[in-house]
């Protein structure tokens, strides 16, 4: 955060020693920042997981990435009297979509120490206005390992990619709990499902129609291919949702009208009941829980992505909220 230079773990110290030897700074002034910047980032783990620093936060440590660190710590260490809170949280809102876009595109993470060096010199340009700064760096980064995809790229890679048997599972598993998430209400039971922190150990991944179909799900009476199509889209999303661990194996390759007793009974997610046992609110479909079929996945998929969108906007609408 400081130099802005790249070095690995094992040159800290020699780093360090450089730094301070050109910054000529105090004793007491560095370690006033050390342990300044310690007590910032012990606090970062006492964000409520409902907020927008939370949710990122816990997708960050899922995925295993760290990288945006040293960007976090220059937003925090500005403090609110520089950077106010709605500006330093549509900050963070641009950076989880970048990442969590390219997660679900695939793309790779390689060049992510460059990407976020050049983040923190975006910042301190304008410090006050450091959301617009990051924004825009962000937008006009380019090329495979660095550009942030458009909402056309990521609604299609949302709507059409068999993302369970594409991705890690943990992206898809933080994947389905976002939008989890943001289905919840304040009129919502917020106690009674486990979600955020706890959808990884306690929810599992459950494909409503089944990878082994064919045992009791028969292809559409009019599809000339017999379901030939079948064994990618039953990966995308609109046919995944989230299950307890003990209810998944249970569920197994059963047919729909059993499935969605058993749905209907032990579940209590918004995910399963507001998009899958009753039909999304932007379809219109009396008879949408007599069955299912690849007309309902992709109808299901499509209010999915909308609602990822509005999740992990784009940088655009980013700066016109």
């Amino acid at each position: 955060m400081r130099s802005r230079r790249e070095f690995t773990a094992s040159a800290l110290f020699k780093e360090f020693e450089r730094w301070l030897l050109e910054s000529s700074a105090p004793t007491e002034e560095v370690f006033g920042e050390l342990a300044r910047y310690a007590e910032i980032y012990d606090g970062l783990d006492q964000h409520p997981l409902h907020g927008v620093e939370g949710r990122f936060l816990y997708r960050m440590k899922v995925m295993q990435t760290s990288t945006p660190m040293p960007l976090l710590l220059y937003l925090y260490g500005l403090g609110d009297g520089v950077l106010p809170p709605e500006r330093r949280q549509r900050a963070i809102r641009a950076l989880d979509s970048y990442l969590m876009r390219r997660a679900i595109l695939n793309l790779s993470n390689r060049d992510y120490n460059h990407v976020f060096r050049e983040l923190v010199g975006a910042a301190a340009q304008q410090p006050a206005y450091a959301d617009e700064g990051i924004i825009k760096a962000l937008s006009a980064l380019q090329g495979h390992h660095r550009q942030w995809p458009t909402d056309a790229e990521f609604r299609a890679a949302l709507e059409q990619d068999p993302l369970y048997s594409r991705l890690y599972r943990h992206r898809v598993r933080v994947l389905l709990g976002a939008l989890e998430d943001e289905l919840r209400t304040d009129h919502t039971e917020q106690l009674t499902a486990p979600v955020g922190e706890h959808v990884g150990t306690k929810l599992t991944i459950e494909h409503v129609m089944p990878q082994s179909w064919r045992d009791n799900w028969p292809p559409l009476e009019d599809d000339p291919l017999e379901g030939a199509d079948r064994d990618e889209l039953v990966h995308t999303l609109g046919n995944l949702t989230l299950v307890t661990a003990r209810l998944n194996p249970a569920l197994g390759n059963m047919a729909w009208q059993d499935k969605r007793q058993w749905l209907g009974k032990h579940s209590l997610l918004r995910l399963t009941h507001g998009t899958l046992l009753n039909p999304p609110p932007t379809v219109d479909a009396g008879d949408w829980a007599d069955g299912w079929d690849e007309n309902r996945i992709r109808s299901r998929g499509s209010y999915l992505a909308s609602l990822s969108l509005r999740i992990w906007p784009s940088g655009d609408d980013l700066l016109a909220s």
